[in-house]
């Protein structure tokens, strides 16, 4: 059981809070702004934040998943931001788990140091417009000329689309079975046929950028296919959703405890009375926290392991589950005691309760997997796979 931190990595810690605290808290500006943050971007390039994952040999500092949720937990609760965090972490998942799981030692040596400097931003493209992620329902196409594949599709609600230097876009490129076979490109932004469609004005995560690419007769060499090709969603997009939400785990959490730390300010400001029924409220939450805290590490370090754990899954449906318990309790609390319409709380707040309901409808999907084990064989549901 991973409760505790090592002493290497709670100095890690400490050392991402004070970054966060100086670069990213200290920006008052970062939850409104429309345009990315270029410098605080660069800047976690120069501390080589965007190559924590990333093995020495290709720039990165050769850090465990385990320290993306520590590092994660840290931005967040000291930099205020939820936002930021979101658009580091897509980074570092691409660069770890897709660029450095799937690709050969040539892609490996052509992006893994830009990704590591920041010199070459990523983002994942697999939802489309009015379809979402589902398989049955995507229509994004590829299909060979000769050492080529000529895409065609749209991509759309891209984290970092806007800002991107290359895509991981994935088509289809066959039926077998009855099903679509899926395969994934490394698409640079610059490639003939790939234009961006306008970023999305969303009201939530800012200043982290999310837009969408169009393909035209996007012509791709074969050599950049990552991974094998018809293997692409049941191989990388699936367990990359596990990997993402896993990953959010740690910024989650550091989004709560920044709550619960206003929370405490808001009220020594205006005197709210400390009832029984308050801090026994209050103790519920830091209860539910420490124990979301404790699930994110444990989740991070089975997927630093080479075993495969029967438990995963329940741990990626408790934390969702808890984590909506937290933010309806604090809602209620904040309400109970009366300490007025605070901006920072509202922002914090507002970002939280997205972030959470994000993906639902999957975890609701593996509950009832879960269950249905549980039972036994029975009627094959139609429902879409995790």
């Amino acid at each position: 059981m991973v409760t505790a931190l090592d002493e290497n990595l709670v100095f890690f810690r400490t050392k991402v809070a004070c970054f966060a605290e100086c670069h990213i808290g200290s920006r008052s500006d970062l939850h409104s702004m429309s345009e990315f943050p270029g410098d605080i971007w660069d800047k976690m390039g120069e501390e080589n934040l965007l190559g924590l994952s990333l093995p020495v040999e290709y720039g990165g500092i050769g850090k465990d998943y385990l320290s993306i949720v520590v590092a994660g937990e840290a931005l967040v609760r000291w930099g205020h931001n939820m936002g930021i965090t979101t658009s580091w972490l897509t980074h570092l998942a691409v660069a770890r788990y897709l660029i450095m799981g799937f690709g050969n030692e040539r892609q490996r040596a052509i992006y893994l140091k830009g990704f590591a400097s920041g010199k070459i931003t990523a983002s994942i493209a697999v939802s489309e417009p009015g379809r979402g992620a589902h398989p049955k329902y995507l229509e994004t196409s590829a299909c060979r000329q000769g050492n080529f594949y000529i895409l065609n599709g749209e991509k759309s609600y891209l984290t970092n689309g806007p800002i991107a230097d290359l895509f991981v876009v994935v088509a289809s490129t066959g039926v077998e079975g009855g099903r679509k076979r899926f395969t994934a490109f490394l698409v640079p932004r610059d490639t003939a046929g790939l234009s961006m469609t306008e970023p999305m004005d969303l009201d939530f995560l800012r200043p982290s950028p999310h837009g969408g690419i169009i393909l035209s007769d996007c012509s791709v060499p074969a050599l950049q296919i990552l991974g094998e090709e018809g293997s692409a969603y049941d191989e990388m997009v699936k367990p990359f959703r596990e990997v993402e939400d896993t990953l959010m785990m740690g910024p989650l959490v550091g989004g709560m405890e920044r709550e619960v730390e206003i929370f405490r300010n808001l009220s020594v400001r205006h005197g709210v009375n400390r009832t029984e029924e308050l801090t026994r409220d209050l103790g519920e939450l830091q209860s539910i926290l420490d124990t979301l805290r404790i699930i994110a590490y444990e989740a991070a370090k089975m997927l630093d392991s080479s075993v495969e754990h029967r438990e995963f899954s329940s741990l990626l449906i408790s934390f969702r589950n808890l984590s909506r318990r937290f933010q309806d309790q604090f809602e209620c609390l904040v309400k109970r005691a009366g300490i007025g319409d605070d901006k920072d709380l509202r922002v914090a707040a507002h970002d939280l309760t997205h972030s959470i309901n994000m993906g639902r409808k999957i975890a609701l999907i593996k509950q009832k997997k879960l269950g249905e084990e549980l039972l036994g064989p029975g009627k094959e549901s139609d429902e879409p796979a995790p």
